[in-house]
């Protein structure tokens, strides 16, 4: 009888530390969604202000706009994983924990690198590197999480069927190294383009993206 108890303090208290682990995690995504959406400034305006005026400051907005609506995609896809992974989880360790906290690392570098697209966006590709590189980081640190849960912890997770979940990881890991390759030849064609005004079209490489991964993610099974 005492053993018993005393395994029952011990699972409980184990389940309550992964609680507060998955709370954290909720909480840092939540503040970075947060300060994405605090860029979005209303103008000041006066009263009698001309439409003109009115449309030219709305216009001004688009930009924050845009880069609140990306990132708040990759945030709340990140976000979504993040809670299927750790609904297979009963325990943790130290490598969990670390691993978790880098991937939150550079979640948290979002609104920084979007602030830089929006205000230094004056014809420099840096802005736009820093916040390609922190959508890649992000998304390679969520797949180091999941590789060490799915393949190099399993005494970690409860007992339950994972197929679905390492074909997920296989999924995300294409969906990396496409948006690898997409930045890479944006880079290139970003060189190539002599005219500064048309240099944002190579950007247009991500336009294929999704086709392109939908049609390779048919094949992983």
């Amino acid at each position: 009888m005492t053993n018993e108890k005393e395994y029952l303090k011990e699972e409980i208290r184990k389940e309550f530390q992964l609680e507060r682990m998955i709370v954290f995690s909720d909480a840092v995504f939540a503040i970075v969604i947060t300060l994405m959406a605090i860029e979005i400034r209303v103008p000041e305006l006066a009263r009698n202000v001309s439409s003109d005026i009115f449309t030219h400051e709305m216009v001004k907005l688009i930009p924050p706009l845009i880069s609140y609506t990306i990132s708040f995609f990759f945030i709340g896809h990140t976000w979504y994983q993040h809670l299927q992974l750790f609904s297979l989880l009963k325990d943790y360790d130290k490598g969990l924990v670390i691993r978790n906290l880098i991937m939150l690392f550079f979640i948290g570098f979002f609104p920084f690198s979007a602030a830089l697209v929006i205000k230094l966006n004056n014809g420099f590709a840096l802005p736009f590197a820093i916040y390609c590189s922190v959508i890649f980081a992000s998304k390679s640190a969520q797949l180091v999480l999941q590789h060490y849960i799915l393949y190099k912890r399993p005494q970690l997770r409860i007992n339950t069927s994972i197929q679905e979940d390492i074909l997920r990881f296989r999924k995300n890991r294409l969906g990396v190294i496409m948006f690898m390759v997409a930045f890479f030849l944006i880079i290139i064609t970003y060189q190539l383009i002599s005219d500064p005004e048309s240099k944002p079209l190579a950007t247009l490489w991500f336009v294929p993206l999704p086709i392109v991964m939908r049609l390779l993610r048919k094949r992983i099974k």
